[in-house]
């Protein structure tokens, strides 16, 4: 059997050290790279600036969405049952849960120092919305807080996930009895969703 010299081990070894060196620093130059893409892409797409209220007319089309003069808002992170939408109660009698959600939102709408940030557009082409007014800090909350609305989810994760549990626990408004999700609701109605 053939020996190598010392040497020629040493170098071999030395050799195998440079190509892990330059693996971990191109393996973290990439990291660096999507961790700086996925940065720019959050500020790219979710630039939300101040909606202006005063002076304008604002109609609520449903529980998550509304009109400010002529543009079109939907709250983010909710989904509200749609106007035409009916839920049953704990005694299984129906009710007009969109229009419950609706007037639910009107009322939150319409407390003093209403201000709204928008940014993306939605598939309706309405602006996806946060708004909150003096007495209330977060419009979409309180929506799921009151039974009027559901959380979005998304890979497990939801915008309002204890407003929605505490609205499930104390039975508040569609959690009373049973209902249809909107979303659910949307795809076998789709010309009566009120959008």
């Amino acid at each position: 059997m053939a020996k190598f010299p010392a040497d020629r081990v040493y170098h071999k070894d030395r050799r195998k050290n440079r190509h892990g060196f330059w693996r971990s620093v191109m393996i973290t130059l990439l990291l660096a790279m999507i961790l700086v893409a996925a940065w720019f892409y959050g500020a790219w797409t979710d630039r939300r600036q101040p909606v202006p209220i005063a002076g304008q007319k604002l109609y609520v089309l449903d529980g998550d969405s509304f009109v400010v003069g002529s543009r079109k808002l939907r709250l983010d992170g909710i989904d509200a049952p749609e106007l035409k939408q009916t839920c049953k109660d704990s005694q299984n009698s129906e009710w007009l849960c969109g229009r419950a959600a609706r007037a639910a939102l009107e009322k939150l709408l319409l407390e003093p120092g209403l201000a709204c940030e928008a940014g993306a557009q939605d598939r309706y082409a309405r602006s996806v919305a946060m708004c909150h007014s003096a007495t209330t800090p977060d419009i979409a909350a309180a929506q799921v807080r009151d039974g009027m609305a559901v959380t979005h989810e998304f890979n497990g994760m939801r915008d309002y996930g204890s407003e929605e549990d505490a609205a499930r626990n104390q039975k508040r408004g569609i959690w009373g009895g049973v209902f249809e999700q909107p979303a659910d609701w949307r795809a076998v109605h789709p010309r009566g969703a009120g959008l």
